[in-house]
């Protein structure tokens, strides 16, 4: 069954379209073959590859995105497999030895067979490209065997071969047929055709698998379907019949099996809006007008994937997020050459310039100053336009968080958002504080920070299963001087580590895993019982306190159940200081000392008693939670005994 396509195209006018086919059927319902042209057409053969087509073929024939498709062939080139991967030539340079090239690939089973013929039949040259002198195309650099590499490295690496092999092969053969065909009836409007093609000669096509890899190179088909076409002859006359289907079809339907006969009918559709950019037609387009380089187009469609202006669906389409939309529609208010592609890819054009002395560095760089130094002035007193889109389009932080605990600068109610990632806001200060994320933050019991110059309002941090508390302050948890990371020495380096975490933070992409302050803070020392010879952490005893006591690790999934008689613990200012443990002070329910005396006050250092030792119970959580041993800066510790208990301290005296 074949389904000859109506010369006009699509109509708008349903009436007319119906009126058309039952004009057709009124006299004479037959269909002429007018016209059975049969040609020969060539498929070039494709050009070498550079950085660009390499990064629009993985991500279309590959379903590799960019910013990997990138990693992975910068890792196949440092172990010898590829040429360098960043290249704008698309013709090999003269000097290039392809018959070499080819000779390394003979011995592969996947294309050795085929390499050895086009060896003896003689191969081609490379079909147009340009060569930019700065490195030649992508090519392979030596053999790899079936097993020898793995994921997306041996997929990049076989197409790239393969495209290698095709881009010196010889150019594919096409038989072309289209048959026309006339309703008399119809006059003008009666015209109708059907084409068709089928493969004469492989060549290249053999080795690149195009239906496997897409078919990425030189279309001059025009689109048209390969298939088997039937014999048709001029002057031929076919019966119209009326479909008794039910089917719609705006096409002439063609059974080719004996009688030949047509159908015509009516096929209703919607138009419907372009789709989605795709990753390769994004990077197609970023190349046409200017917009970043070979080196850098996978970074920025990582970046803006990353910022969640866009998300990746799908056929590797790029849906625009509302963040997104609304940054460019607040942008084209205000400025459009800040997105529009123009100023960039004139900046781009002159940075081009410059490399091949056409242009000062000097006039160049001193007239972008200038430039942007004027839109960045016009930006600032025109922001109110962006403060209206994004207050119509977001919710405010204000209208959102709940009332949670109070800012030790203001005195005012932080606002809990809880995200994700999950955050404090100051409405009147519009500060942001960044919560850990990985557990669940809490109100605890109303007290300040003891740091001095801070007095924020304390919460409770629980991670892990079973769950571990720690206090929390949001303030110093956001302090470079209390990071979990050792600081940098220099303090411009200090700055740009602690502006990097924050940004982690404030993106919900650092797990906080272990207690969210380090070990040398006061709250922590508050509540320091021994140190953790499992880890770098220590021991302190659990926030909630009773009537359940624990002593939990700092840094590790380690928790300590003391036993159910103990009423109150108190951590006194006493210290062994070559176990480095605090003295705890034990007060167990009436009737329930397990002292042999049967006091109902205990006083010891947990590690090193053998009571306490002998009563409590060890308790080691998933391997999941455990930290990185980081944040346990500031303390010198011991090691307590052989490492099964340790303390911790609640209130201290």
């Amino acid at each position: 069954m074949l389904r000859a396509t109506w010369e006009s195209g699509r109509s708008f006018n349903k009436n007319k379209t119906v009126e058309l086919v039952a004009k057709a059927f009124e006299v004479n319902p037959t269909v002429t073959v007018t016209s059975v042209v049969t040609r020969d057409k060539k498929q070039g053969r494709p050009v070498p590859l550079n950085t660009v087509n390499l990064l629009k073929l993985c991500s279309s024939a590959l379903g590799i995105g960019p910013h990997s498709a990138m990693q992975a062939a910068e890792r196949l080139y440092l172990s010898g497999y590829l040429s360098y991967p960043r290249t704008e030539s698309t013709a090999y340079p003269q000097s290039f030895d392809i018959r070499g090239t080819l000779q390394q690939q003979a011995g592969d089973a996947r294309w050795g067979s085929y390499v050895k013929e086009l060896l003896a039949q003689g191969h081609n040259k490379s079909r147009g490209g340009v060569d930019m002198g700065d490195h030649p195309p992508i090519t392979p650099c030596r053999s790899a065997g079936f097993h020898e590499l793995s994921g997306d490295m041996a997929r990049i690496y076989e197409f790239v071969v393969r495209h290698f092999i095709a881009s010196v092969s010889h150019d594919a053969m096409w038989r072309s047929t289209k048959v026309t065909f006339e309703i008399e009836a119809l006059g003008p409007k009666g015209k109708f055709f059907v084409s068709g093609k089928e493969i004469v000669s492989k060549g290249f096509l053999e080795v690149l698998l195009h239906k496997q890899y897409g078919d990425e190179t030189e279309n001059d088909e025009d689109d048209e379907e390969e298939r088997t076409m039937p014999e048709f002859i001029k002057g031929e006359v076919i019966p119209l019949l009326k479909s008794n289907t039910g089917s719609n079809s705006s096409k002439i339907q063609m059974s080719t099996a004996a009688p030949v006969w047509g159908s015509l009918d009516v096929k209703e559709k919607q138009t419907t809006p372009p789709g989605y950019l795709t990753e390769s037609e994004l990077i197609g387009m970023m190349e046409k007008y200017g917009i970043g380089t070979d080196a850098s187009i996978p970074t920025h469609i990582q970046n803006i994937q990353n910022r969640n202006y866009v998300r990746l669906e799908s056929g590797r389409r790029l849906l625009p997020n509302k963040l997104g939309l609304v940054l460019v529609q607040g942008y084209h208010q205000i400025d459009s050459g800040l997105v529009l592609p123009k100023v960039r890819s004139d900046i781009e054009g002159q940075c081009s310039r410059i490399s091949k002395g056409e242009m000062s560095k000097d006039d160049v760089v001193e007239k972008a100053i200038s430039m942007f130094e004027d839109k960045f002035d016009f930006f600032v007193k025109n922001i109110n336009r962006m403060d209206v889109l994004f207050g119509s389009s977001f919710s405010k932080l204000e209208d959102v968080g709940k009332a949670f605990t109070r800012c030790g600068l203001s005195r005012r109610y932080l606002q809990l958002i809880e995200g994700p990632p999950p955050r404090l806001y100051n409405k009147h200060t519009e500060t942001v504080y960044p919560l850990p994320v990985g557990g669940i933050v809490k109100q605890w019991s109303g007290r300040q920070c003891p740091v001095e110059g801070c007095g924020f309002e304390l919460s409770m941090y629980s991670v892990g299963a079973p769950a571990r508390a720690f206090p929390l302050c949001p303030n110093c948890f956001n302090s470079p001087e209390w990071s979990l990371r050792e600081p940098e020495e220099d303090p411009v380096d200090r700055e740009d580590q602690a502006k990097e975490q924050q940004i982690k933070r404030m993106a919900g992409k650092a797990l906080t895993l272990e207690c969210p302050l380090p070990d040398n803070h006061p709250l922590i020392e508050e509540l320091y019982v021994s140190p953790d010879p499992d880890s770098d952490g220590v021991f302190i005893l659990d926030p909630h306190f009773g009537p359940k006591w624990r002593l939990v690790s700092t840094r590790d999934a380690t928790i300590i159940h003391l036993p159910k008689c103990i009423d109150k613990v108190t951590i006194l200012n006493e210290k062994d200081e070559v176990l480095g443990c605090h003295k705890m002070k034990i007060e167990f329910k009436a009737g329930e000392s397990p002292l042999e005396s049967k006091e109902a006050k205990h006083t010891c250092f947990f590690p090193t008693d053998p009571v306490m030792q002998s009563i409590s119970r060890v308790y080691h959580g998933s391997e999941r939670t455990k930290a990185t041993g980081r944040g346990g800066r500031g303390r010198g510790r011991g090691r307590g005994g052989r490492g099964r208990g340790r303390g911790g301290r609640g209130g201290r005296r």
